[in-house]
């Protein structure tokens, strides 16, 4: 900082410092830099979704979130971004193909699991009463064929991200 601004800022009261650091976090928060920072944080069992507009609040929302209070995954299409982030930072081309990306992974884990529910249910009388399952399959052998098709397209449209990694302060500055 400079000494003309340093200077300046001693001169102020504490209110009006609050009011220079509220009006200075506003301007920043409401910075574009023209790139899309989708954020999904992971938190106690919570998950949500936030969309920033630059790296500089998203380095605030890792800071918060960097391991002990949840873990936040980053989808951007900043190449060139660099954060301290203790969960994964993905870079695509745009954003809808991480939304592909995303739903193919889903569909690809999750269709195994919907097969052997059905396999379960259908062989529920060759097993004993306690590991029978209590409750019908959630998706029909119906609903798996169109969840499949759908996966085969999405599978025509995918582009695998950049995987930018993680930066911990920790781990770059060791001498191991």
């Amino acid at each position: 900082m400079s000494n003309r601004i340093q200077n300046f800022l001693k001169n102020l009261s504490i209110e009006e410092l609050r009011e220079v650091q509220a009006q200075a976090g506003n301007l920043i928060y409401a910075y574009k830099d023209g790139f899309a920072y989708e954020c999904r944080v992971r938190s106690y069992g919570r998950n949500w979704t936030e969309h920033h507009s630059n790296p500089y609040t998203v380095q605030e929302l890792l800071n918060h979130y960097g391991g002990d209070d949840g873990i936040v995954d980053i989808y951007t299409n900043n190449p060139d971004l660099q954060v301290d982030n203790y969960g994964d930072t993905f870079y695509f081309p745009n954003m809808e193909d991480a939304e592909v990306w995303r739903k193919h992974r889903y569909l690809t884990n999750a269709i195994p699991d919907w097969k052997a529910e059905i396999v379960a249910w259908e062989n529920r009388d060759s097993v004993p009463f306690n590991q029978r399952p209590l409750f019908s399959p959630y998706m029909t052998a119906e609903l798996i064929a169109e969840r499949e098709a759908e996966l085969e397209t999405l599978t025509q449209k995918l582009v695998q991200p950049v995987y930018l990694g993680y930066c911990h302060e920790e781990d770059t500055n060791s001498n191991i």
